[in-house]
């Protein structure tokens, strides 16, 4: 499609010259559909087209991207019409997590950002707990592939290009294990993973942080953290301080910070879950009966804005009621709720959605108006981030309308990304065989725990025993084949998913296979395994982990594919052995295989049915790795 721009929109070009060679479009001053831009004061946005000319009004940068592409995707249907949207928040975007080891190259970002104008998300934040570089701080990031400051500069001027605000997330307090581990960090301990509250030079080393990560964004917004400090106050302060009060300490050390803040005319945010931690008789963040005391909530500092995060409930009402108790400590809260990518080694897609629609109807019900949806990398980011853009395109939807049309969200989807929704929510069944239960706060993940348990020592025998896995897996391997013709260009997301489900429709079942043959003395069973079964299984994981390779690299640094590259090596290894020790068995050099003797015990206190476990340690092996 040829068109002819005329109006608000010089601020635009950059932009608009790297968009038209993606959505298939020219702009040509000369020809073409001439369509007039205007900036006004309504909150809404609006696309007109009659035939041979149209419309864009919009009052934010944002709206005029996402008026751009409803009126590309609109045209190629008919050629008239008129569009009107009215914006449900203020700010609506997405969280990336760049410290689980995946930290995502600046170009690949530099993509994201493009489907996310074109969809209508206004922000994106980088969380980096040491992925960003400190001067005075050598081992800040040291071989964690830390973005550089002209890496930043040069993403948040992009993202400005689109009307993006770019805001860097940090970590102020706790989940600093990585850095911590350094000699010379002792001064700056807590505990492991958590900064020495009340220490010159903690603020010392804030006081860098915070300096260094907002010079290259333009933003005054900045997340400082702040959550999940399990055990503050309870190391090395405890025997420098003696006991004090959690709620004490903390807010201690936020004025202390916020103190930094407030010097370079900063606008702070914070996870809001220490203080309902805090005020739970049991610890818990969704204690609905916590009651923050009154002494406390008045000493809370009201110039920064306090986020509640949420990625679980599926109850519109809960969300609203927590919502309420947000709204209680002053500043207006801000909501951030998750795209599930941290499940294991792929996304879960009916987590996602019934999360997304209760919060977010939540959200415009209690009239908040800013927020964003998490994509975290749990335990080695195995999950490729790309598969959440079908999550993108949901909460872009909830955006611009009360109740978003799920027809509506199929035909974005497939303008916006040029993929198909149903191909993407398929990746979200690996961890929807038979028997799974449905609403749980934190569901199953099997296809983890599956792919990297031990072919002897299967730690998760019990799970899901008895039931046709194999068959499950490899229907659905199939079915991700089939998906890929329906997602383009983006066929290579769904590559690493749908290998995955080859190897399990191989090594779901391999652990009751070799035990039940073993226990029944069934020779030819265990020489067919050691033959044809365990070697064919060892190339699809080769395969697996090849395919896995080049994902990584071409969305990822280099840096953290070191871990996912001695989890594959450790089944490898581990197949190899099995080989061997049924050829040692078969052949009458051992007359017994213990791993194998050992009566299988449910991994968790329920005893059938399937668990959630995303730490790999707990799954490769019951002794300390």
């Amino acid at each position: 499609m040829n068109l002819r721009l005329e109006g608000d929109m010089e601020e635009f070009q950059a932009a608009l010259d790297e968009l038209v060679e993606v959505y298939g479009c020219s702009l040509n001053k000369e020809g073409g559909l001439q369509i007039e831009v205007h900036r006004w004061e309504h909150k809404n946005l609006k696309v007109t087209l009659n035939e041979k000319d149209g419309s864009i009004f919009y009052n934010q940068p944002i709206h005029f991207f996402r008026a751009l592409g409803l009126l590309l995707e609109k045209a190629a249907q008919t050629s008239t019409f008129t569009i009107e949207e009215t914006p449900q928040f203020t700010m609506n975007g997405i969280m990336l997590d760049c410290s689980r080891n995946g930290v995502m190259k600046p170009e690949q970002i530099k993509t994201m950002i493009r489907m996310m104008a074109v969809m209508g998300l206004n922000m994106l934040m980088l969380y980096m707990e040491d992925t960003y570089e400190i001067e005075e701080q050598p081992y800040f990031g040291y071989r964690r592939g830390r973005y550089s400051q002209n890496e930043l500069k040069e993403l948040d001027d992009y993202a400005a290009g689109f009307g993006i605000e770019l805001i860097p997330s940090i970590q102020t307090l706790a989940h600093l294990s990585t850095f911590l581990r350094w000699d010379g960090n002792e001064a700056l301990k807590d505990t492991s993973d958590i900064l020495l509250a009340g220490a010159e030079e903690t603020y010392e080393l804030i006081e860098q942080m915070i300096s260094s990560v907002m010079q290259p964004f333009r933003t005054k917004r900045i997340h400082i953290g702040m959550d999940e400090a399990h055990l503050l106050g309870r190391g090395q302060y405890l025997k420098k301080h003696g006991y004090r009060p959690s709620f004490e300490i903390m807010n201690d050390h936020l004025k202390e910070v916020l103190q930094i803040t407030r010097n370079k005319g900063l606008d702070p945010m914070i996870w809001s879950d220490m203080y309902f931690r805090m005020a739970s008789d049991q610890g818990h963040y969704y204690d609905l009966d916590a009651q923050i005391p009154e002494e406390v909530t008045e000493e809370m500092p009201k110039d920064v804005q306090y986020v509640y995060w949420d990625y679980y409930h599926e109850d519109e009402e809960f969300y609203r009621a927590f919502l309420q108790k947000h709204q209680s400590f002053g500043p207006k809260p801000l909501f951030a709720g998750g795209i599930w990518t941290w499940n294991g080694v792929s996304i879960h897609y009916p987590k996602t959605f019934r999360v997304i629609e209760a919060s977010y109807g939540a959200c415009k019900k209690e009239g908040i108006e800013e927020v964003f949806s998490t994509l975290w990398g749990d335990n080695g980011a195995e999950t490729n981030p790309f598969l959440s853009l079908l999550g993108l395109q949901l909460i872009a939807e909830h955006g611009y309308a009360e109740e978003p049309d799920m027809e509506k969200v199929r035909g974005r989807f497939a303008f916006c990304t040029g993929a198909d929704m149903d191909a993407f929510r398929k990746v979200g069944e690996l961890d929807r065989p038979p028997g799974v239960e449905e609403g749980e706060l934190e569901p199953a993940n099997p296809s983890k725990y599956l792919l990297w348990q031990d072919p002897f020592v299967g730690l998760f025998d019990k799970q899901g025993e008895g039931l046709p896995l194999n068959t499950y897996y490899e229907d659905l391997h199939r079915q991700l084949e089939r998906a890929k013709k329906d997602v383009g260009s983006r066929s290579w997301i769904l590559e690493v998913p749908g290998q995955i489900c080859a190897v399990l429709s191989l090594k779901s079942e391999l652990n009751h296979q070799l035990k039940t043959a073993y226990e029944e003395k069934d020779s030819k069973a265990l020489q067919q395994m050691k033959e044809q079964l365990l070697p064919n299984l060892f190339l699809e994981v080769e395969r697996l982990r090849d395919m896995h390779y080049e994902q990584w690299m071409k969305v990822n640094k280099p840096f953290g594919w070191e871990v996912l590259d001695i989890r594959y090596g450790g089944v490898m290894a581990r197949l190899r052995t099995a080989i061997r020790r049924l050829s040692d068995y078969l052949e009458g050099h051992i007359t017994e295989i213990p791993e194998l003797e050992e009566a299988r015990l449910p991994f968790s206190s329920r005893e059938n049915g399937y668990v959630r476990c995303n730490d790999y340690q707990s799954i490769a092996s019951a002794n300390p790795l």
